[in-house]
């Protein structure tokens, strides 16, 4: 019952944050929207740290996986980071770097490449402020979704 209980509650948060980036990014007309925004690569700068959970498909199955990290981003298009990453029981750590862009309606893409040579993609949203930004994995057979948050040390 517990394990229903975390995935339900799992599934109304990712829910629940991709309503948000919704309603405050898929209402509005693009035009009003680039005409009210400050956001640049400039933007994401400092330290942020996020968690993030979901499936990996293979054939039939589901297999989970979990991921608690740091980013570094530069102001300039480029990030670097750590994270500890459990897959379906084994945990791993990782360090990567990546690319991002980030257009004027806060919306942006990454690429990530880690030290086992694996190359992820994602779509992200940022406020308005930089001090949140949320993500979801474009790769084909993931699933997941995550909320990151400035951290500065």
């Amino acid at each position: 019952m517990k394990r229903i209980q975390w995935y339900v509650m799992g599934s109304v948060l990712t829910a629940g944050l991709l309503g948000l980036a919704h309603e405050a990014y898929g209402e509005a007309p693009e035009e009003d929207l680039s005409m009210h925004s400050q956001c640049k690569l400039r933007l994401l700068k400092g330290s942020y740290v996020y968690a993030n959970s979901g499936f990996y498909l293979t054939g039939g199955e589901r297999v989970p996986f979990a991921q608690a990290g740091r980013e570094v981003f530069q102001g300039d298009g480029t990030f670097t980071g750590s994270a500890t990453v459990n897959t379906n029981g084994v945990s791993s750590r990782i360090v990567y770097s990546g690319t991002y862009t980030l257009d004027s309606n806060c919306r942006g893409t990454a690429k990530t490449t880690d030290n086992t040579g694996v190359t992820d993609h994602y779509d992200f949203f940022v406020t308005k402020n930089g001090e949140t930004l949320t993500y979801v994995q474009t790769d084909p057979a993931y699933i997941t979704a995550t909320f990151e948050v400035r951290r500065d040390d």
